[in-house]
């Protein structure tokens, strides 16, 4: 029976076969292939705003609630424009108007055990100019389908309410101050935002019905507010 083949030439082309394999792993190593790999230098935690704010104006309804009075508890409804500068800092204005309501404290001291009326006031009219300076964007998974974008923002400017005796007098008070407040937007669309937010009113309000020993009182209107907005379409 013949040998299907000769062991020299078996030999002869496992050799050529070894060598051509080691030339083109050398090959492959002196002229590497540019992949695109990332380096460390290029990456962030957020490598671009998915959605912006720079150049536009943004409109928004909020609904909210005053709590923290001594005597009343307000529920209000606000509207807001603003225009944001870039994407850390903007300016807004902003109008309010409460139904101010009796609360506990005041309804236990108007009651026949107490007697007492309290020169008590609540919120009506409120009017602001704020600066809003938004440092942080960011960005969470929701239950691992859905991720969610959103900036942190802080407000200072201007405030000033109108309050309203509840009396039976029904006396009127003008009251400026300065606002303060802290607030989020979760972001719905390249549009529109859902904005939660936290503001404290620091007013000085004037009584002229007390002028004659006490004309100015120190006041504070905390309001916790959630509202909707939409980003006009800006640069």
């Amino acid at each position: 029976m013949r040998s299907l083949a000769h062991p020299a030439l078996v030999a002869v082309a496992l050799s050529g076969i070894v060598s051509s394999m080691w030339s083109s792993t050398a090959a492959a190593q002196a002229n590497p292939i540019d992949i695109g790999v990332i380096k460390d230098s290029d990456r962030s935690v957020v490598q671009k705003l998915l959605y912006s704010k720079e150049g536009r104006v943004e409109l928004g309804g909020h609904l909210g609630w005053m709590p923290f009075d001594t005597f009343t508890t307000t529920p209000i409804v606000a509207l807001t424009g603003g225009y944001h500068f870039n994407e850390e800092w903007g300016a807004e204005v902003v109008f309010d108007y409460g139904f101010a309501l009796e609360n506990h404290s005041y309804r236990l001291l108007t009651s026949e055990a107490y007697g007492i009326s309290p020169d008590a006031y609540g919120h009506i009219l409120g009017v602001g100019a704020h600066a809003l300076w938004s440092p942080i964007y960011a960005k969470f998974s929701w239950r691992g389908k859905k991720v969610i974008h959103h900036d942190v923002y802080a407000l200072g400017g201007f405030a000033s309410a109108l309050e309203q005796a509840l009396m039976p007098d029904a006396a009127t008070a003008f009251s400026p101050g300065m606002s303060i407040g802290v607030g989020m937007r979760f972001y719905l669309n390249q549009d529109s935002t859902l904005r939660v937010q936290f503001k404290d009113d620091l007013l000085v309000q004037n009584r002229v019905k007390t002028e004659d020993s006490q004309s100015q009182f120190l006041k504070q209107n905390v309001a916790v507010t959630v509202g909707y907005t939409r980003l006009l379409k800006g640069k």
